[in-house]
Parts: structure tokens; sequence; C-alpha cells
């Protein structure tokens, strides 16, 4: 694995410290250290920043902009017709939709966690974490 794109279950479980998220910091690691590719879309941005900021808006803000600063980031526009397509045709959820579009048009792996919208796509999926919270 050389390049990953980040679903928001991942960066969620690490900012709250879940169960797996030893093994999103190792990747987060590997980012932040040039080992590893990252890509993230403004969807999933949205998603880190809003669940995230329930608790602390400013805290939040401040961890979707280091998330901004360790990845390449991906707009919405950029994926917005495939990520249609990934929504009818797997009948998941929306922001999943952009984390597949995104993996696609960047060739690379979907990072997730157990949301079992990624099972069978046409998207390699690496999963932090097999069971929810």
């Amino acid at each position: 694995m050389d390049h990953v794109v980040f679903d928001a279950e991942p960066l969620i479980a690490y900012y709250w410290d879940e169960p797996g998220s030893d093994a999103v910091e190792a990747i987060i690691d590997r980012v932040e250290g040039g080992q590893l590719k990252g890509s993230v879309n403004t969807v999933t941005c949205t998603e880190v920043r809003y669940v995230c900021g329930r608790d602390d808006p400013q805290t939040a803000q401040a961890y979707v902009t280091r998330i901004r600063n360790w990845c390449d980031i991906v707009t919405a526009e950029d994926v917005w017709e495939s990520a249609a397509d990934y929504k009818r045709d797997y009948n998941v959820a929306l922001g999943d939709a952009f984390t597949l579009a995104t993996a696609a048009m960047e060739e690379a792996t979907a990072y997730t966690g157990a949301d079992d919208d990624f099972d069978d796509v046409d998207v390699t999926v690496k999963r932090f974490r097999e069971d929810g919270v």
C-alpha cells in the first residue's frame, strides 16, 4: 500500500482515541513522515469537522486543518459524478461514495473502518478495525 484515501471513520476514531486508533496513528505517522501518500476528500473533512466538533468546535477545526496539511486534498467537484455512480451502484452513504470515488480517481486504497458500505466494492479497501464501536 503506497497511497491511502482516508474515510471519516478512521479519522474520527483517532480523534476520540477509539479502539483501533493505534493503527490509524501508524498510518498518519507514515503519511506525515512522507513514507505513504495520503489523500482526503473535502466531504470527508466536512464529516470529521461536524462529528468531532460536537464536543469542541475549535479543537475539531484545528484537527481538520492538520488533516488537510498531511494529505492531498480532492474536492467534491473533482469526483461528484463518480460519487453519484458509487451511491447509485452500491447504495452507500454519501460520504462513503466520495471516499470511494476519490480512491478510484487516485488509484489508491480506501482506508476505512468496519462500515459495511465498503463490502464488495470495486476499490481496494484497508480497514483499521473489523468491528464498529
